[in-house]
């Protein structure tokens, strides 16, 4: 099945570092990505100083499959990292890390103005018992005003011909052109996520379901489906509310083909530093038309 990435990044620069006493933790502020809680804790432990990552939920029962990669940011470039496997449950509801660096190269490299950066790139690998809060239902609840039953996964949605249509090419074609499934009361959605699915016809439906969690998903399927409404919103919240990086929202706006996003990016990118942010590690995975426009940028800062 194709699915969107559910990938995040936690970031926090933390105070008072050096003054930590023996045993003695602190934690970043909590933030919400995919409908549950995370966030970073130090902890020093004799003369080693842990990283951990932690999920906090309020759900009876729930496990989410990880992978992530900690990162300790120094001020001359020199960042230290290790990748980590974890499942988290409500089970055990504790923290997964490790001990990252010795207190003293902490304090002697890391340390910028006292203070110590922390990043946590977090990938979802399977997620069980946490749910989104549905901001419509398209359930057998709305069986009298649908004409039509879309599968995705293992989901049914009941939905109408002539709205769909009217939102969608793809559908417009499928549903009410020669296809075969036009004459079909109940149509499967091969390889689609029920997920981001029920996202994408919210956004149809007027519903305010783009954030930075959901925007990847309700594009893609904007794309695929060529539905202009719901790709223009995607647009404008990348423009104007996602906290998403510069790089991100690059390269969503070259993979989906947003150039007012990606015309945004570019105008923010003005240092060195800047251009240096939003170039993968590996220059062949960019689209060329944006790595020709960033190698410009670049050329600018030289002359």
């Amino acid at each position: 099945m194709t699915t969107s990435k559910k990938e995040f990044i936690l970031s926090h620069c933390f105070e008072n570092v050096s003054d930590m006493k023996e045993n003695e933790d602190i934690f970043s502020p909590e933030e919400q990505h995919f409908d549950a809680d995370w966030y970073i804790g130090l902890a020093r432990m004799g003369e080693k100083v842990w990283a951990y990552t932690f999920v906090d939920d309020e759900s009876e029962e729930y496990s989410i499959e990880t992978e992530f990669k900690i990162i300790i940011i120094s001020a001359n470039g020199r960042n230290m990292s290790e990748k980590f496997e974890y499942t988290f449950t409500s089970s055990e509801n504790v923290g997964y890390g490790g001990d990252l660096i010795s207190r003293e190269e902490l304090l002697k490299d890391y340390l910028i103005d006292g203070k110590l950066k922390v990043e946590v790139h977090v990938k979802i690998l399977k997620m069980t018992g946490i749910e989104r809060c549905i901001l419509r239902f398209f359930d057998e609840s709305m069986k009298e005003f649908s004409d039509v039953v879309l599968v995705a996964g293992e989901r049914k949605f009941y939905v109408s011909k002539l709205f769909l249509a009217s939102h969608s090419s793809y559908f417009k074609s499928l549903l009410l052109g020669n296809f075969e499934e036009s004459k079909k009361s109940e149509v499967e959605l091969k390889d689609i996520d029920s997920g981001d699915f029920q996202c994408f016809l919210e956004v149809l439906h007027g519903e305010e379901a783009i954030n930075d969690d959901t925007v990847v998903g309700i594009v893609r399927l904007a794309d695929m489906y060529d539905a202009p409404t719901a790709h223009r919103r995607c647009e404008q919240f990348l423009m104007k509310e996602s906290e998403k990086s510069l790089k991100e929202k690059l390269e969503l706006a070259a993979k989906y083909k947003m150039r007012r996003v990606k015309n945004k990016c570019l105008s923010e990118v003005k240092t060195v530093a800047d251009i240096k942010s939003v170039l993968p590690g590996n220059l062949e995975e960019m689209d060329h038309s944006l790595l020709a426009s960033i190698l410009q940028k670049a050329v600018t800062h030289l002359v």
